[in-house]
Parts: C-alpha cells; sequence; structure tokens
C-alpha cells in the first residue's frame, strides 16, 4: 500500500450529462507530510481530480481541508476495463 496526503484545492461544477443529472468535481494534490514519505523522499508532488454525481460524496471533500489516500492492488476482473 501506499498512503498519500492529499488537499482539496479546487472544487468545481460541470454538466457533463444533462441538468437534471449534474457532475461535479474535487481536485486534490499531495501536500508535505510523512505521510507520503513512502513515495516522494522530499518534496511530493501530484493530483487526483474525481469527477462525483453523488451529492452527499461531493460535500464530503472540503475545500482547503487533507485527506488521507491509500492506494493498494485490487483484484484484477474482466469488467476493469477504462471507460
Amino acid at each position: 500500500m501506499v498512503r498519500c496526503k492529499m488537499k482539496v484545492v479546487e472544487q468545481k461544477n460541470q454538466m457533463w450529462y444533462s441538468a437534471e443529472h449534474p457532475t461535479s468535481a474535487v481536485v486534490l494534490t499531495a501536500v508535505s507530510g510523512e505521510e507520503n514519505k513512502t513515495w516522494a523522499k522530499y518534496t511530493p508532488t501530484g493530483k487526483v481530480e474525481l469527477s462525483i454525481d453523488n451529492p452527499d460524496a461531493y460535500a464530503f471533500f472540503e475545500l482547503g481541508k487533507t485527506y488521507l489516500v491509500d492506494f493498494s492492488d485490487a483484484p484484477a476482473k474482466e469488467a476493469d476495463e477504462i471507460r
């Protein structure tokens, strides 16, 4: 597993599908911290952008707040394809 400490630096509302089904997005960037020593020796650099169509999930992310993001292996399945 690799753990990243990331901060929400941007929130955006998007209309990708339709007005009835709006999609929002959050952008997180890596910040300094002991949590990032597993993958960044000095200054961590990285970015994750999530498109979210669940209002409760979008509300979870607060602008300026930091979060821990864990990456671990997932079992491979035939359905695991890039869309």
